[in-house]
């Protein structure tokens, strides 16, 4: 015979083969029980007097052992299918044959013959309702429609020495339930014998030539990627070789990949799966659904990479079955597997660690992505390296967002500017950290240099800017760590409305960058251990986004520790202690507000590396404020009324701008046509806003 033309030829002709097995059961059934069995009695499993007589006027056999009473029907079943059989051998390639499903399935789960046989006849019942009658029959138990163990045994015919080992198929750590190609029914007094093997669908699909991906198990094929298509330091290079050369001589070896989201570990799980000739199979970590996964890894030959392992293994070492389940899982793959957390006693796991890319990495990514999306790639690379420290992936993703912006700008010119791909950058930047913090935006057309402060203390935060900006080219002029510390932490003292918001908006302004302003009331927690992985979480999101971040009332979260005097203040101290030093490990910019700088905790204070005094205005600087909140809207006051009343009322500059608005509106409510705001409307205004503070009102402009 010549080789199999399809998969679907070599199938029928072993389903053939153990059809006649299980016509020659029914032949010897028929010639045991059907003879004497009437036809009311069959189905319910009980004996008629004939039935009983007979069974008692036999000898004992071994089980399993051929009739004492030769059966034509039954020999002639058994010639069919060894010829069937001969046919088969005859009809493989020579080569593996991997185009033959049956084949396929044999050698991806290890099967012996009689497994394969198992799962054959159980096809038989589910392409061809005729066989699920007959297993009722055979079973005499009319409600049955999938042959049970005992019954696979009959036709099969393993022989009584062969019997135990034959059960010992349906064992847990045998192939048919180890991997999720059966399932028993449910358990009964009578045995394992009694129970029914029920054919996993997916198997069935399998070997009807479907390859489709079960809906249920949250998978998805990753694409092929070529390694040299990665942006890689020399470095990391090395050790991509390093991984693929190890996962192609350990075969099903285990790896965690340590990273941020988007840092590369996706990219590299494709890239050597494709370098060994695997398709990937993504995941959503799960070690209730973690069988049938890897089932359908064998089925494909594929690699797995498990996202989300995080919260799987979030258990103590003692407690994290889970975890340890799907490691044993994972051990058992015939391929590697990619898992995207490690605990630390996973001693046994090759970890790769995925480092935040540095600016080399960055501009260099930059330039590739950016080479036929926007105009001089080279130079815009360097400033969105410099600008964000986003991590590969969401880098892609940037690019991709800044085109759904451009198109929806200007439908018919699709052109990327560099505001697109800034803008994309800040919401990929910032995406996760807007639920606990919200970006503070600063005043439209205003600088760093309109802000009003005396000289010295507007030089320290021109200063300030100019450091966080020159962080990159100090790192590389004096190397990692000699720069300083791993971040900056500033902070502006000083009363309400003096301005310390309205700076640290003008910085991140000038840098291009997120101000994002801490909400402590979903940081500070009454409940043990919540505030310090509260301020974590901030600090990481952070770190990722590339944002600065502003805390106010900054005392609040970073106060003095007091005497221990019971169990609640020793927490206190601990609280305030993980505070510090988590805030002298973050690696972005911490701009703290107070109005009260002597609560802060000394040792706290001893991190911070700026700190900018915001005085309340002299005569000259209100009388500048004054000017500036007037620019904006039309009034008829003259210079001697805008120094009397800058003069008269040490207001700060929010209150300034406060006492505007309201005599805007007090103009507004007298006259919609009015020409704009009168010295009378700026009085009601001072005394609002003076009655607002609780302090006295002094004489008006206009008495």
């Amino acid at each position: 015979m010549t080789e199999y033309a399809s998969s679907a030829e070599h199938l029928l002709d072993h389903l053939r083969r153990v059809e006649q097995l299980v016509r020659a059961q029914v032949e010897r059934w028929r010639q045991a029980v059907a003879e004497e069995r009437t036809d009311v009695r069959w189905g319910t499993g009980i004996l008629e007097p004939r039935e009983l007589a007979r069974y008692l006027g036999q000898p004992f056999t071994e089980p399993m052992d051929d009739d004492l009473e030769p059966n034509p029907a039954a020999q002639a079943c058994f010639v069919r299918a060894t010829a069937l059989a001969l046919r088969i051998d005859a009809g493989l390639p020579a080569e593996p044959p991997g185009r033959l499903r049956v084949e396929r399935l044999r050698l991806a789960f290890g099967l012996a013959q009689a497994d394969l046989d198992v799962l054959l006849i159980c096809l038989l019942g589910e392409w061809d309702a005729r066989y699920r009658r007959l297993f009722a029959y055979l079973a005499d138990e009319e409600w049955r429609r999938a042959p049970s163990v005992g019954l696979l045994a009959e036709i099969l015919r393993p022989g009584a020495d062969r019997l135990a080992a034959f059960h010992r198929r349906f064992a847990a750590d045998a192939p048919l339930l180890r991997h999720g190609l059966v399932a028993l029914g449910e358990e009964t007094n009578a045995g394992l014998a009694a129970r029914s093997v029920i054919l996993s669908p997916r198997i069935a699909a399998f070997l009807g030539g479907e390859d489709y991906l079960d809906a249920r198990l949250a998978v998805r094929l990753g694409d092929p990627l070529d390694a040299d298509d990665l942006v890689l330091t020399p470095a990391q290079r090395a050790g991509l070789t390093e991984l693929i050369l190890y996962c192609r001589a350990r075969g099903g070896a285990t790896v965690a990949l340590i990273g941020a989201a988007g840092a590369g570990r996706g990219s590299w799980a494709r890239a050597v799966a494709t370098s060994l000739g695997l398709p990937l199979l993504i995941a959503a970590a799960s070690a209730d659904l973690g069988k049938d996964v890897y089932r359908e890894a064998r089925l494909r030959g594929a690699a797995v990479l498990w996202r989300g392992c995080g919260a799987l293994a979030e258990r103590s070492a003692e407690d994290d079955g889970q975890w340890a389940a799907l490691l044993a899982l994972a051990a058992g793959h015939t391929g590697p597997t990619f898992v995207d957390h490690a605990q630390p006693w996973d001693g046994s796991l090759l970890r790769i660690p995925f480092p935040s890319p540095g600016l080399p990495e960055r501009r260099a990514l930059w330039e590739r992505l950016l080479d036929g999306v926007a105009a001089d790639p080279p130079a815009l690379a360097d400033r969105l390296a410099a600008t964000f420290l986003l991590t590969p992936g969401r880098m892609r993703d940037a690019v991709r967002m800044s085109a759904e912006l451009a198109a929806r700008r200007d439908p018919r010119d699709r052109t990327v500017t560099p505001a697109d791909l800034h803008e994309a950058c800040r919401r990929q930047s910032s995406r996760r950290l807007m639920s606990i913090a919200r970006p503070v935006e600063a005043p439209a057309g205003m600088t760093l240099d309109d802000i009003v402060l005396p000289e010295d203390k507007k030089r320290q935060l021109i200063g300030l800017r100019d450091r966080v900006r020159n962080r990159p080219l100090a790192e590389r002029l004096l190397g990692p760590g000699r720069n300083g510390a791993k971040g900056l932490v500033a902070m502006f003292a000083g009363s309400s409305g003096t301005g310390k918001t309205l700076a640290a908006g003008l910085i991140a302004k000038d840098l291009g960058r997120d101000l994002l302003k801490v909400d402590l009331c979903r940081v500070v927690s009454k409940w043990v251990g919540e505030t310090e992985k509260n301020l974590d979480q901030v600090l990481d999101e952070a770190q990722d986004a590339h944002a600065i971040l502003f805390f106010d009332e900054a005392e609040a979260l970073f106060g003095k520790r007091g005497t221990v005097t019971d169990a609640r203040d020793r927490y206190a101290m601990q609280e305030i202690s993980f505070l510090l030093q988590r805030i002298e490990e973050y690696e972005g910019v911490v701009i703290l507000a107070t109005n009260l700088r002597q609560n802060l905790d000394e040792a706290f204070s001893r991190r911070i590396q700026v700190v900018v005094e915001f005085p309340r205005p002299d005569d000259a600087n209100r009388l500048r404020m004054w000017h500036l909140a007037l620019s904006g809207v039309a009034h008829d006051l003259t210079e001697a009324e805008i120094a009397k009343v800058a003069q008269d009322h040490r207001l700060s500059a929010a209150a300034i701008v406060e006492v505007v608005v309201a005599a805007s509106f007090v103009a507004l409510g007298r006259d919609p046509s009015a020409a704009g705001i009168t010295a009378e409307d700026i009085d009601d205004g001072v005394r609002a806003e003076l009655q607002r503070l609780g302090l006295p009102a002094a004489p008006g402009l206009r008495t």
